[in-house]
């Protein structure tokens, strides 16, 4: 277990939390006993006191395996517009027009796509192990199936993009060096991040985010150590996603320096200790809450088996016996189980069958509640819709 802390190397660190979870969370598996006993991993959560960091102080880089199998798509129309905000900004605000774009930690491809099938002008590249299918798809864009080299980067970056990438390295101030090392001598390349707001799981007491792939939960302050470097300035951290997310924007080789538009914000320990405290709490609520459902003959759902997902019916319902359906609009997951409960995934469609049923559905994010909703009254009239604290939504 880590003796301190893996950006700043402070030793004054905090131990404040354990669990236990599967170690790839995006990981399903067409046989149940597979699933059942797939590969765990330890959370142990643990927090800076100097550079307001937290992390899993005993997260081990061998165990994690990004191959074909991995899958974290989200085939959602909100996500698929927010991709496209995203895009929309970038290529605004970094002149992309006949520019070359470095998508680090690309995944399946899915953003990169769509922002040179938007801007047929960018050329991209995108680099991931994980990533699968034709290794030139367009004319301007480009995959290369492993993970980040210096090699990789043959020509002047206008961008180097890494998006939910950060949270999983082990040691992100020196990945920020690594992806620096091939552009050394670029002035002036921006660089766009962007990670999960550690802030938000804790005012919103989200146990559900915990994950053993997320070794990392950033604060902004946090992120002001990761570009603590003479080769790189941090200049904007936005919230975005309903403040779920953090863009993290900066230039690697600046020749001006830009003074600070902003002050970096500091989760507060009391925080964290509160939010730490609450868990046990609400597992016991948000379980007593499903069983009073049950209890009147109601049907229990989960709809969203990614991240949120399988963690929430891995503390609630191991044994897969509460949970009456989970289900996921990724079509690959779907009639495929989950890690270590071994919940069963099943397309929306599955709702045909429950119409004369009693239905309590739990979003898992409620920022798709409205698709969600819309989705569900495709097949079913009526329903309750709850939040996983158990707040109708």
């Amino acid at each position: 277990m880590k003796k301190c802390c893996p950006i700043c190397k402070s030793e004054s660190i905090e131990a404040l939390f354990e669990s236990h979870v599967p170690v790839l969370q995006n990981r399903v598996y067409e046989i149940k006993n597979e699933a059942i006993s797939c590969n765990q991993g330890i959370i142990n959560l643990a927090h800076c006191n100097d550079c307001n960091f937290s992390f899993n102080a005993s997260f081990d880089e061998a165990k994690i395996i990004y191959d074909e199998e991995y899958d974290n798509a989200v085939p959602s129309k909100l996500f698929a517009d927010y991709y496209l905000s995203i895009g929309e900004y970038l290529y605004k605000k970094y002149n992309l027009e006949n520019g070359v774009v470095y998508d680090i930690g690309c995944g399946k491809g899915t953003f990169l796509k769509m922002l040179c099938s938007l801007y047929p002008n960018i050329k991209g590249i995108g680099i991931d192990p994980s990533y699968e299918g034709d290794l030139n798809p367009m004319e301007n864009l480009m995959f290369i199936r492993d993970f980040f080299k210096h090699d990789h980067v043959t020509d002047a970056p206008n961008l180097i993009l890494s998006r939910h990438v950060f949270e999983h390295i082990e040691f992100p101030k020196d990945f920020l060096e690594i992806i620096r090392e091939p552009i050394t001598n670029y002035p002036n390349v921006p660089v766009f991040i962007e990670v999960p707001d550690f802030n938000w799981i804790v005012e919103n007491k989200t146990f559900w985010d915990l994950c053993y792939e997320h070794c990392n939960y950033f604060s902004e302050k946090s992120l002001s150590e990761v570009f603590n470097h003479s080769w790189s300035q941090l200049t904007k951290i936005t919230k975005s996603f309903n403040d779920q997310y953090l863009w993290v924007e900066g230039i690697f080789n600046p020749t001006n320096e830009i003074k600070e538009l902003y002050h970096p914000f500091e989760i507060k320990n009391k925080g964290i200790y509160e939010f730490v405290d609450s868990i046990q709490l609400a597992k016991q609520k948000v379980l007593q809450l499903i069983l009073d459902y049950k209890s009147k003959d109601y049907k229990t759902v989960v709809w969203g088996m990614a991240t949120k997902g399988v963690i929430f019916t891995n503390n609630l319902d191991a044994g897969a016996t509460i949970i009456d359906f989970c289900i996921d609009i990724n079509q690959e997951k779907q009639q495929k189980f989950s890690p270590i409960s071994g919940h069963l995934i099943q397309s929306p469609a599955v709702l045909s069958t429950l119409k004369e049923q009693n239905l309590v559905i739990i979003v898992m994010n409620p920022n798709y509640v409205a698709e969600i909703k819309q989705t569900v009254h495709e097949y079913i009239q009526e329903a309750i819709f709850i939040d996983a604290h158990g707040t109708l939504i």
